[in-house]
């Protein structure tokens, strides 16, 4: 079976850059060469390129040219994320897992020019936003909104707010997006002192929190969701492993 001509360019400059045939920095062809060199048009070489770019395998720059991410260096970082428990929570019961619920704490629509801004649409656009906060023994350590444009879910029906306790699956049900697999860009950050409202949420006193944001990309490389997560200090971890270069 023959793959488009654009992921035959992707996967033979992917080559070239992760054996290290490219370097860091370095500029690589020019769309008038790709051209030449694949039998191909204009636009296949750009999507092409553009695919590369969200994948941060390469950076252009307008009036220059295209060149190798400098942060293909650490392409072997691998970055995990952990939900885990207090010992006396592990201790106490057999499975953990069947005491972890999640609850949809709110679904309506809104208008935000901050969060407006993180999804690249006007202010004046429409926008969903799903509450939902995780429990575990009915104790609360999770609070997550997130914040979908209403263009993408039009005609959706938000009535049975129990069918969105999973957010994606029922927007791969609807949308046929899976939004685990997409492009994502994640920040996290402690947050203290916690906002009230999060405090509330989370019944807390005087302790911190993970304050987790991260934007969810369609592969033309246009934001579908903002999330915003605050996560109890002690339930959650992060590892990084870095293999040897």
């Amino acid at each position: 079976m023959n793959d488009p001509k654009y992921l035959k360019i992707i996967y033979d400059l992917k080559e070239e850059i992760l054996s290290g045939k490219l370097k860091p920095g370095e500029k690589i062809y020019s769309e008038g060469e790709l051209k030449k060199k694949y039998n191909v048009s204009n636009t296949t070489v750009v999507r092409a390129l553009q695919e590369l770019v969200r994948d941060g395998l390469i950076n252009r720059i307008q009036g220059k040219g295209t060149f190798v991410s400098k942060s293909i260096l650490n392409k072997q970082v691998i970055f995990n994320e952990y939900s885990h428990f207090p010992n006396d929570k592990k201790k106490q019961f057999n499975s953990i897992e069947s005491l972890e619920r999640t609850e949809v704490d709110l679904i309506k629509e809104i208008k935000d020019s901050h969060i407006a801004k993180k999804l690249n649409i006007s202010s004046n656009e429409g926008i969903f936003q799903f509450q939902r906060i995780r429990y575990v023994d009915d104790v609360p350590w999770a609070l997550q909104n997130n914040f979908i444009p209403k263009s993408y879910l039009n005609g959706i029906d938000l009535s049975n707010q129990d069918e969105f306790t999973s957010l994606s699956e029922k927007i791969f049900k609807v949308c046929g997006i899976n939004i685990l697999h997409e492009a994502m860009r994640e920040t996290i950050e402690i947050e203290y002192p916690v906002r009230n409202e999060v405090r509330e949420k989370l019944k807390i006193n005087d302790s911190p929190v993970y304050h987790i944001q991260r934007i969810t990309y369609l592969s033309e490389n246009k934001p579908f969701e903002f999330v915003d997560t605050y996560v109890r200090h002690n339930y959650y971890s992060i590892e990084i492993i870095k293999e040897k270069y």
